[in-house]
């Protein structure tokens, strides 16, 4: 049951990296043209902070400047927090399919 919920929640980051990486090769897009080359990179870039980040730094981000106010330490990870994929499982089936794939369309726009 948890293996599905994991790679439930990586195709749902997958889609999410996707069209955040669409949208901002859209817009490089409008400035500068060559929009498969632009959204390759943008591919491998979102993939490669996901990776760095382990997938949940930027939602950590949001609650650490009240935690600090409060004086309480970083947001730490509880066993039952209901995240199914662990940093090994976000690298590998979010991230590397993510800097995979960009680096295939950029090799593929030259």
């Amino acid at each position: 049951m948890h293996v599905r919920a994991g790679l439930q929640q990586a195709l749902v980051m997958l889609l999410v990296c996707a069209l955040a990486s669409a949208l901002l090769a859209c817009l490089w897009w409008l400035v500068s043209g060559e929009f498969l080359r632009r959204y390759g990179l943008v591919l491998m870039l979102l993939g490669t902070l996901v990776a760095i980040t382990g997938g949940t730094e930027l939602s950590r981000a949001t609650t650490s400047d009240a935690r600090a106010v409060l004086g309480a330490g970083p947001d730490r990870e509880a066993p039952g927090s209901g995240r199914h994929l662990t940093a090994v499982g976000v690298f590998l089936f979010v991230a590397l399919p993510l800097v995979v794939a960009g680096g295939l369309l950029v090799d593929a726009a030259r």
